[in-house]
This record gives C-alpha cells, structure tokens and sequence, in this order.
C-alpha cells in the first residue's frame, strides 16, 4: 500500500489548464508523488525524485505508479486528515483494475491511496453499558470519529454494548443500580426500605457492596455487570469503570485495553484512546 503520510508530499499538475507541462519539469522540493490530471475526472499518479537546494528543484526521476485506467478520482470533497475513514472509502472502490483512489479535501489539497489494505486499520473494541441511552462511552467514541479525532491513528471501532433491558422484570423484583436508566424495576439509589422477596441486583461489585452495606441480612441473586469483571475481548479495547482505582491500561482475556471512569468527558476518552493506540501501534515498513 502506498499512502502519504501528508497532502504536502503530493504536487498536483491540471494538464487541461496547463497544456505545456513537460514531465522533466522542475518540481517542489517537498513533493515526492505528483498527480497529473487530464481532466476533472481523470488522473494519473507519478512517484518523483528530485537533487539540489532551494524550494524548486530540478526532478531527477518520476516512475508513474498507477495509470489513469487504474485511478479512480474520488466524487465530491472529503476530510484528507482522516486517514482511516480515507481507507474505508477507498477498499471497496478498488475493484475491476482500480488500484488506486485520489481524494480532494474540503481545503482543496490532494491524497491518495494505491493498494489499499483493509489490514492497515487497527480495530479497537468499545464495550459499554445502556440505558441510559445513549451508552455513554460508545456515543462519545462515535462522535470523535466523526470528528476526524482518531483519523491519523488509522482505527477502527467495533461496539459492544450490553443491553440492560433484557434484564427487565414487570414483577418488580430486579433492583438496577440508578433510576436514570428509566427501567422497569427498582433502583438500589431510591430503595427507603428491605426489598420483600426473592430479589435479582444486576449492577456491577459497587452496587453488590452499597446493597450489602444497606441490606447486610438480605439475600439475593447477583448478576455482574461490569465490562472490567465481565468481558473477554478479543482485540484491543476500551471500556468504563466506576472505580477510579482501575482507570488506565490494563489487560483481559491476554489482550490490551484501556479503562475511563464511567462519567468520563469527551477529552479524557479521546486521551485514553490515543494512549492506547500509542501502545498496540503497529510498526511502519522500516522501523
């Protein structure tokens, strides 16, 4: 796969508007790629060398990389900073000789994937809990992806999300932690006596000792819903705990992940995600 790594290593030549270019024609000095479009629509990509000082150099080499009959000029203009979104749109693309996808940016500047390979992204798993709906941690990762947050990370997100209406009881017998989820039950945070009966508490281990705490003599039925206690992941991940002794990297299952506090804000699960994208980096061809 061939992907700058930035818009400033790719010069752009528009031969419909610039009928005397000459391949041998000086270059920019930062410029390793160049497209050369013979139409709006149509473009091939050059791989360029370049010797000698000052911002226009003389071009040593261009070797063309991929032909017009193999690049496919991307409708409409796209975030170039987002490299990972860029990767999505250009796999399927590729398809019955296309090898290669140019994209223009909203600011006008070009990128281009050649090869693109789905392998490239580093798939991240989000598990969190709902209602509360949205899951918290899952709707604010959603949000910075569509940001172009995590562009230049090349992830991907996979979202597990446990759903605590399965869990629902028109009895009234099963105690939820927290009457903002607007279940159809009990609420260990508005109980005023003993629950009567056989009685299910679907929370995580806070929850099991305040019912303890309060109800020391009740018996009952404990479901853990704790994404630390509970998951196996498969991949790297990122999740949310109430305790704030159990914030930061950590391991399950043998893998990876990252834990935020359950109340965690947009920057510290943006922080949390890139400390662990810094962790599982995979290496670049090279290092």
């Amino acid at each position: 796969m061939i992907f700058p790594s930035h818009c400033k290593f790719i010069g752009v030549i528009n031969r419909h508007i610039r009928p005397g270019y000459r391949p041998d024609d000086a270059i920019y000095f930062s410029s390793q790629y160049v497209l050369v479009f013979d139409a709006p629509d149509r473009c091939e990509v050059f791989e360029v060398e370049s010797t000698g000082e000052g911002f226009i150099r003389r071009k040593n080499d261009a070797r063309r990389i991929s032909s017009a009959a193999e690049t496919l000029v991307y409708p409409g203009l796209v975030d170039i900073s987002n490299r990972a979104d860029l990767l999505r749109r250009a796999v399927p693309l590729c398809t019955g000789g296309i090898n290669t996808v140019v994209f223009q940016g909203i600011d006008r500047h070009y990128m281009f994937v050649k090869d693109p390979a789905a392998e490239a992204l580093t798939t991240i798993e989000v598990h969190d809990v709902a209602p509360p709906d949205p899951a918290w941690l899952a709707y604010n990762v959603k949000k910075l992806v569509e940001a172009g947050m995590f562009g230049e990370l090349m992830l991907a997100f996979e979202y597990h999300v446990l759903n605590l209406k399965d869990y629902e009881d028109s009895r009234r017998t099963t105690i939820f932690p927290c009457h903002a989820s607007g279940l159809n039950g009990l609420f260990l945070d508005s109980l005023d006596e003993e629950p009567q009966g056989d009685v299910r508490l679907v929370g995580c281990n806070t929850s099991k000792l305040v019912f303890e705490a309060r109800y020391p003599l009740k018996r009952y039925e404990h479901v853990n819903i704790c994404p630390l206690s509970t998951r196996k992941p498969s991949k790297p991940f990122i999740l949310r705990c109430c305790q704030s002794d159990k914030l930061g990297m950590t391991e399950l299952n043998g893998v990876p992940g990252v834990v935020v506090h359950w109340g965690a804000n947009p920057r510290e699960i943006y922080e949390a995600v890139r400390t662990l994208a810094a962790t599982i980096r995979k290496p670049e061809k090279g290092e």
